[in-house]
């Protein structure tokens, strides 16, 4: 291989490597959010889950 070829070659891999991370980066980013939404929303449906539990109990006890 002539130097250009090799040149050539290490400077497709550098960028390929860069894309690929951006994309996994985007990737994990975005997993991240939908996990973080999932377990918000879940927190929110305990919490109502607990109020209507305690509006069961006092309705009860009264």
């Amino acid at each position: 291989m002539e130097r250009w070829d090799i040149a050539l070659f290490v400077i497709a891999a550098v960028v390929a490597v860069g894309t690929l991370v951006r994309l996994m980066r985007r990737r994990r980013d975005q997993l991240v959010a939908d996990i973080q939404q999932q377990f918000e929303e879940h927190r929110r449906r305990q919490a109502e889950f607990e109020e209507e539990r305690k509006n069961r109990e006092r309705e009860g006890a009264a």
